[in-house]
């Protein structure tokens, strides 16, 4: 299955744990853009929802322009 948005990944991944839950096979595959994420086992498709969530952040980290740091120089005497 090939989705466009993350939450609509998220929200077919927790049908199928919901189905899992119901009795069905734990096996498939998912894929957005150029990424394929597959699960055969219940904790992959649990991890498989955790890593939607690192994926879409890592997909909107903004530029190093754009960034704001609040640290400051150390100093050595």
């Amino acid at each position: 299955m090939a989705f466009t948005t993350w939450s609509a990944l998220r929200a077919a991944i927790k049908d199928a744990i919901a189905d899992h839950v119901a009795g069905t096979p734990c096996t498939g595959e998912y894929s957005i853009g150029n990424r394929r994420l597959r699960y055969r086992t219940f904790d992959e498709l649990c991890g498989l929802l955790e890593k939607t969530y690192k994926l879409e952040g890592l997909e909107n980290t903004g530029s190093r322009q754009t960034r704001t740091s609040y640290g400051r120089y150390r100093r050595f005497a």
